[in-house]
């Protein structure tokens, strides 16, 4: 316990700036990473490609009801 309070301690001994540089790291997500940008013309459009293309962790799945199947 006391290693973690002293991270702590050195943490907040850090600038906000170097806090937010260093707190977030950057996660390779799949299709959406590979091109730069891509346009829809409707938002039903980018929902069905999502829906289609995208893996299921990132969380783009439309939900289904109970009553519908995957």
């Amino acid at each position: 316990m006391e290693d973690f309070k002293e991270q702590c301690r050195r943490q907040l001994e850090r600038s906000v700036e170097q806090r937010i540089k260093y707190g977030f790291f950057r996660q390779y997500k799949p299709v959406l990473d590979d091109i730069s940008f891509r346009a829809f013309e409707t938002m039903a459009e980018y929902r069905a490609w999502a829906d289609a293309e995208l893996p299921r962790y990132l969380g783009y799945k439309i939900v289904k009801k109970n009553n519908e199947s995957e």
